[in-house]
């Protein structure tokens, strides 16, 4: 009678002797293997062990049916009756039963694995669509939200019937688009192409939301419309006019006027055919010895509402110093190409009920009397004409005002506009010229840009009350974080000549511009024929910000949730390894057990053999991935390979996950299960903005 086959004794202490693991808690030994290994073997035995019992049971039948009628119900359980060599188990049917009961636990362990496959997954997935939300806002999103709080401004007194609404002329002002270029940040090549790019993809998705949500009668651009205006030629000037027209304000399909509007009919074409007869089809309405308006612009009603159903908009502009140059040192090339592209820099227009004045300040302030010629024949001539109805004033460089005016809590920056000039550029006309501004013209109000922040004064003169307005940049690449427009609505049904601005405490209106003991004057909201109100487009320096911040987030949210991965996972292979050892030292196969020299013995030696090199291999591979060594199955399947590829290792306490190359190839895959949604869908709102 042979009794290799029958479990040995099982107390604590060999327990503890065959299993040298140690619990991090400092738990006594055999407790916690106890209590591991009783939890997880009444698992298995209700899921594998009946199966292999069943063929157990079936091939001791067989053998029990042809010896004595013994039954061996379970393969831990010893034997109620010696049995002879021959109706022991053959290596052949023993093999099996191990190879089963090895993937049947790790059909049990690959539970747990599944879930936190799920939840990894469940994570990436709520990253990703975090992203696409984050890309949908900030990149069109921002610019809807904004416009939302913008809408044409009303006094108080004016008439809130349908009718009368439709009355209202209204006017957006842009200042300083300063189209990037070369010029701008001395950039050339790759990086001067994506600044070009973005700073026109911004003003374009500005320009067509404002004009399809607020739909304004006319569009005034208030000079500095290319960075390098003034001192750009051939390639590089079409190149930007094409720019300004077409990609960023598309006048070919949201300009009612396609060409200038008013121009200079002194002015020759650059084959030397006079301009006035060029523009030939035109109806070449004569206004004024210095400038021609070649048409007049819808004022009736019913047509400025076809007009702007049509998705259309009057469009006028004024020269900067950055599009022709300032005083003496202004480049008489590039205003002579300037009026032949953009038409006529002083001229007078009348819609709304209300005169529109456009002044060269930028000629005007030269002291060489043939520079200064026309605009002063033209500031002349406006003194002689009585005003019939309400002047507006448009000059691109700001009128006087004391370095220590304030500009108004509307104004993002602290610094203030001061008296200083340097080469092609003046911050403000100087005292004595500006008060004949005001004199001669007599406007209402004035609105001034080149200083790219919002400033709000007023001017006294005479007795004579006058506000300024001085708009922020339209571009969000010109210095300020908050670029913005201003909406102007008139609304003058009595043709009313004149407005009125009384004075008021110096603590509750705009603060006068030349006088520091007088007080302030009230804004135009109360009995005005016009009302004016800025619209802020949105930060954009402000949502690339939030997309690094976001990005940040993400990192470390991948790497927080593939470390707790790896720790689970860590301690799911610990509890497999420790049932592994538990059941060995356990089998009733075991080669103590086995005579020596039987057929038994040497098939269980043989694999053993192979179980230990297997081992190693996988070790081995276990080293390799701790140190970076490459894993090939983990670019088809990571998450399977982890645990496949772990199972045999020596989990050791001292590696830290980070030193794993599995970790970090985890987390660069994480990375790009939402880069590779998230980029595609960015290319796809940049294509829409393009288009």
């Amino acid at each position: 009678m042979t009794h290799y086959d029958r479990v040995p004794t099982t107390d604590s202490d060999s327990l503890e002797a065959q299993t040298p693991l140690r619990t991090p808690s400092g738990l006594s030994l055999t407790s916690a293997i106890r209590a591991r290994a009783t939890s997880l073997v009444s698992d298995i035995s209700r899921s594998s062990f009946p199966r292999n019992s069943s063929n157990s049971h079936t091939n001791s039948n067989s053998n029990s049916n042809s010896n004595d009628g013994t039954d061996s119900s379970s393969p831990l359980l010893p034997s109620s009756s010696p049995t002879s060599p021959s109706s022991s188990p053959s290596p052949d049917t023993q093999t099996p039963q191990r190879t089963e009961s090895t993937s049947n636990s790790s059909s049990n362990s690959g539970s747990t694995s599944l879930q936190i496959i799920s939840n990894r997954s469940a994570h990436v997935r709520l990253l990703r669509l975090i992203w696409l939300v984050a890309l949908f806002v900030g990149e069109h999103g921002s610019y809807w939200a904004m416009f939302r709080r913008c809408s044409w401004p009303e006094n108080s007194h004016w008439n809130t019937s349908d009718e009368a609404k439709q009355e209202r002329y209204r006017i957006a002002i842009v200042a300083d688009p300063q189209l990037t270029d070369w010029m701008s940040y001395h950039q050339s090549g790759l990086l001067l192409a994506l600044v070009e790019t973005y700073t026109d993809i911004f003003m374009k998705r500005s320009f067509r939301r404002m004009h399809s949500s607020l739909k304004p009668d006319a569009v005034l651009f208030l000079g500095d419309l290319n960075d390098g205006g003034r001192i750009s030629h051939g390639y590089v000037f079409e190149k930007n006019k094409n720019r300004f027209f077409e990609r960023i304000f598309q006048t070919r399909t949201t300009a009612w006027n396609q060409r200038p509007l008013v121009i200079d009919p002194t002015v020759t074409t650059e084959e030397g055919q006079p301009i006035s007869e060029a523009h030939g089809d035109e109806e070449n309405i004569a206004v004024s010895g210095y400038y021609q308006q070649l048409a007049n612009v819808p004022l009736d009603a019913a047509d400025r509402e076809a007009m702007r159903n049509t998705g259309r908009s009057v469009r006028l502009y004024v020269a900067g110093n950055h599009d022709v140059g300032f005083g003496d040192t202004l480049i008489r090339s590039s205003m002579v190409r300037y009026k032949q592209v953009f038409g006529a820099v002083n001229y007078e227009i009348n819609v709304g009920n209300h005169s529109l004045v456009v002044l060269d300040t930028l000629s005007l302030s030269s002291g060489i009397q043939d520079i200064r010629e026309e605009s002063h024949r033209f500031l002349a001539q406006m003194e002689k004409e009585t005003p019939t109805l309400p002047r507006i004033l448009f000059t691109h460089v700001p009128l006087f005002r004391l370095d220590t005016t304030y500009c108004g809590d509307a104004r993002e920056t602290e610094q203030l506009i001061l008296n200083r000039k340097g080469e092609q550029y003046q911050n403000m006309v100087n005292a004595t010229l500006s008060r004949q501004i005001l004199h001669n013209v007599q406007p209402d109000m004035v609105f001034s840009g080149d200083d790219h922040d919002w400033c709000e004064i007023a001017h006294s003169l005479d007795g004579t009350l006058t506000p300024e307005v001085t708009l922020p940049t339209f571009s969000f690449a010109q210095g300020i974080q908050q670029p913005g427009f201003v909406m102007l609505s008139l609304y003058n049904p009595q043709h009313k000549v004149r407005n009125e601005f009384p004075m008021i405490p110096v603590d509750t209106g705009l603060p006068v511009s030349m006088d520091e003991s007088a007080g302030s004057v009230a804004r135009p909201t109360q009995d005005t024929t016009f009302a004016y109100e800025e619209c802020m487009l949105p930060n954009q320096m402000l949502i690339y910000l939030c997309y690094g911040v976001l990005f940040a987030c993400t990192l470390n949210s991948i790497l927080a949730q593939r470390f707790w991965w790896m720790k689970s996972s860590r301690r799911h292979l610990e509890d497999r390894l420790t049932l592994a050892r538990w059941r060995d030292s356990r089998s009733p196969h075991s080669s103590e057990a086995a005579p020596q020299g039987s057929t038994t013995a040497t098939a269980i030696s043989t694999q053993r053999q192979a179980q230990q090199q297997t081992l190693q291999e996988q070790q081995e591979q276990c080293e390799d991935d701790t140190v970076g060594g490459p894993s090939d199955a983990f670019l088809s399947e990571q998450d399977t390979v982890f645990n496949d590829s772990m199972a045999g290792c020596k989990l050791s306490k001292d590696i830290w996950p980070l030193q794993s190359s599995i970790y970090w190839k985890m987390v660069g895959w994480d990375l790009w299960n939402i880069a590779r949604y998230a980029i595609p869908f960015y290319v796809l709102l940049f294509v829409v903005s393009i288009i």
